[in-house]
């Protein structure tokens, strides 16, 4: 079941929880649920957003610590690099597909984590982002949380109508924009609907972005 929120899409892919020592927790996925919805990457429409896996603790919603990544099948075993975003890569590919092997992740020790499926911009944004550079994000993630959505998903997804930019390090704070206005940035994001800029105006980020995602209507 996909529920979406203001921050892009939040999913459970029926993963299974094990208790670890340390309270540590280890999350179960089936490879091909997984490539469901990963797979999406590769459709038309969307050439500069991507799906992306994460882990965020239940009460607070920050990233949790990935400690490790790795799938199996019978005697097979193949382990994952965990970037320092914290991102879950796994490949894709449709024999593994067809294969079916199990996707492991321990989570980080004494946070319960919530598995988390987040639309986002492939590359990281930085210095000066135009009205333009915004306009033509805003249909590739709609386009995208159709398409993860299924065939009826436009008639009851809320509207995209900018962008939630995502900073680490910098927790409160503003973005300038060129014409002398301000974004607020709270607790290390900052909203910015694209009504509110003029079509010749620019932000001008403070750092390079650690996600950029999807603004919805409320």
């Amino acid at each position: 079941m996909v529920n979406i929120r203001r921050i892009g899409l939040v999913a459970t892919l029926c993963a299974s929880v094990l208790s670890l020592p340390a309270y540590a927790q280890q999350y179960r996925f089936n490879y091909s649920k997984l490539y469901t919805q990963m797979k999406n990457n590769l459709e038309e429409g969307h050439p500069d957003v991507k799906v992306a896996f994460f882990f965020q603790e239940h009460k607070t919603s920050r990233l949790c610590k990935i400690d490790k990544a790795w799938m199996e099948k019978d005697k097979h075993y193949e382990e994952f690099v965990i970037p320092p975003s914290q991102e879950l890569i796994v490949p894709l590919d449709d024999n593994l597909r067809q294969v079916g092997p199990l996707v492991y992740v321990n989570a980080e020790q004494g946070k319960t984590c919530d598995f988390s499926m987040v639309v986002m911009t492939k590359q990281p944004l930085s210095g000066e982002v135009s009205y333009q550079d915004i306009e033509q994000l805003l249909p590739q993630m709609s386009k995208m949380l159709d398409d993860l959505g299924g065939m009826f998903s436009s008639w009851f997804a809320p509207k995209v109508i900018g962008l939630t930019f995502e900073f680490d390090g910098v927790k409160q704070s503003a973005i300038q924009t060129s014409k002398g206005n301000t974004f607020s940035i709270d607790n290390g994001k900052a909203k910015v609907n694209l009504a509110d800029l003029s079509k010749n105006e620019s932000l001008l980020l403070p750092q390079t972005t650690f996600r950029v995602l999807p603004l919805l209507e409320k």
